[in-house]
């Protein structure tokens, strides 16, 4: 088990309390964490923000959280910035759906992948980025887990342990309000969540995978209780297409379409999430209304991470590799 992301979110962020943040956590060495992370609030003043930011190459910021009718030109500058800085935009308004699938047609691949949209009642508090904001009242500190491991051996409940063990520990050293744990089953390339979605429900896509990804839903949350974690954010199975070998694999052979990725999307992933779809703005807008839809019906925060592609079958992406185009059907 990893700590996927030590997160500290800041609600006032003043000069003074990013750099105070930032060298602690900077200091925080332990091998069991993965990545550093600092979230910001929603809509803040980012052109301050920006410039109050240390230059740690171990630390990523989720920088600029906007509504949907907000300017989106801002979004990009903050993209073009600096590779650390992460941007998402929350959407309520079904008539934002054009400017957004806009927007994302508009972006290059690579910054793709440090932009979300939320689709949710409000701003979500996470550790997981482009999504993760301060939306709290005070500043204060939650973790998410690398896990898959552990939960293919029966042992998610000592991971969680460990995780919250760990978590205690470090808030108290370092001063912070302990949220809790997004405890969602992600993947990091071999380490496969859809893989473990096969060994229960046949290939992806079948229809038995729908009822495998809701029973792994129950899985993790009874496993939380059990132990007493507080589960934030997503908190559910996560099918992040660039980042989970098993599922680049499905999409390279065509046995894991867009419109099958969303149905899966019903049944609590959370939500369609490094995906390369041709640039389209059709099906852009034609995704964002379907998502709309699911996340209505679900009442769950529901994220997604489109990366625009060429239509020639995959793209190269800095940071992720060779990623194959999913087809829309």
């Amino acid at each position: 088990m990893k700590i996927r992301a030590l997160t500290i979110f800041i609600t006032d962020p003043s000069k003074d309390k990013i750099s105070f943040y930032a060298d602690l956590l900077h200091k925080v060495n332990d091998e069991i964490i993965w990545t550093k992370r600092i979230a910001f609030p929603p809509e803040i003043d980012y052109e301050k923000i920006i410039s109050y930011i240390p230059s740690y190459n171990d630390i990523i910021y989720s920088v600029l959280h906007l509504n949907s009718k907000g300017e989106l030109n801002k979004v990009k500058d903050v993209l073009l910035t600096d590779t650390k800085f992460y941007a998402s935009v929350l959407l309520k308004d079904a008539s934002h759906i054009e400017k957004l699938s806009n927007f994302i047609y508009s972006l290059d691949a690579d910054i793709s992948t440090r932009f979300a949209i939320l689709i949710n009642d409000d701003f979500l508090v996470t550790p997981y980025f482009p999504v993760g904001s301060a939306n709290t009242l005070v500043d204060s500190i939650a973790l998410s887990l690398l896990y898959t491991s552990e939960f293919k051996e029966g042992k998610t409940e000592i991971a969680f342990d460990k995780a919250n063990q760990y978590a205690k520990e470090i808030s108290k050293k370092l001063k912070l309000r302990y949220l809790g744990v997004d405890i969602s089953l992600s993947p990091w390339k071999e380490e496969s969540v859809g893989n473990i979605v096969e060994e229960r429900g046949g290939k992806i896509f079948s229809l038995l995978n729908v009822s495998t990804v809701h029973e792994i839903n129950k899985e993790i949350f009874n496993a939380s209780w059990t132990t007493k974690i507080t589960p934030i954010g997503f908190s559910e199975l996560m099918l992040p297409v660039a980042e989970d070998n098993t599922l680049m694999q499905r999409v390279s052979e065509g046995s894991l379409t867009l419109s099958q990725l969303l149905l899966l999307t019903s049944v609590c992933v959370a939500g369609v999430d490094m995906v390369a779809v041709r640039r389209d703005l059709e099906t852009y807008k034609s995704l964002l209304k379907s998502t709309m839809a699911i996340q209505f019906i679900k009442r769950r925060p529901y994220g997604v991470r489109v990366i625009p592609s060429d239509g020639s079958g995959e793209i190269f992406l800095k940071e992720y590799g060779k990623i194959p185009e999913i087809k829309t059907i």
